[in-house]
């Protein structure tokens, strides 16, 4: 007797938008036709991801405001656009809001929130973003102790092989928003940034 893999059905991003979750509770994407399923967010991850979001949003409203902030929206990578949505923790889009959006069109700045148990997802799924040609920059913070990181496009559009890393103390630059935010923000009321 041999076993029979059981192959997960294909979909699409239109089907994907339709999907009701199937009873998931936490974050899903859609990587190449297939769901991606991950586990709520631990409360120092939904915590520094809060911290994000807020600094952004004053920063927005302020200095900003054609520009937005969301937790979670839904980007489309440039290969298989079809078939990939994924689902950063913060992104930024300075292109104005249509009815019945259901993705942020061409995202400035992504956030990724790195927790041990799916880095290696994260990490995917910061690679796909990478390929958005609207994208400047991507923000990654670990969970769990400070790690910062900021890949920034240099003036011909490609990445840089190490990241930028900014210390405990260190000011965090988003040159595409003109914005800068203190690590130990982006910490606060964790058990890292106390």
């Amino acid at each position: 007797m041999t076993a029979v893999e059981k192959i997960e059905p294909r979909m699409t991003v239109d089907e994907f938008y339709e999907f009701d979750g199937g009873g998931h509770v936490g974050k899903i994407e859609l990587v190449h036709g297939r769901l991606r399923l991950q586990s709520y967010a631990s409360g120092g991850h939904a915590t520094i991801q809060g911290n994000i979001t807020g600094m952004l949003h004053a920063h927005l409203r302020a200095k900003r405001p054609g520009c937005r902030v969301g937790n979670e929206p839904g980007v489309v990578p440039t290969f298989d656009p079809k078939r990939n949505i994924r689902k950063p923790d913060v992104v930024v889009t300075c292109a104005p809001h249509t009815t019945g959006e259901r993705s942020f069109p061409n995202p400035i700045l992504i956030v990724e929130v790195l927790s041990p148990s799916n880095a290696d997802e994260t990490w995917e799924s910061i690679q796909a973003c990478a390929t958005i040609g609207s994208v400047v920059e991507i923000l990654v913070v670990d969970s769990e102790t400070i790690d910062v990181q900021v890949f920034r496009r240099d003036d011909k559009g490609v990445w840089p092989m190490e990241p930028e890393r900014v210390p405990l103390g260190g000011m965090v630059r988003l040159a595409s928003l003109e914005f800068e935010m203190p690590v130990a923000e982006i910490y606060r009321g964790t058990e890292t940034g106390h």
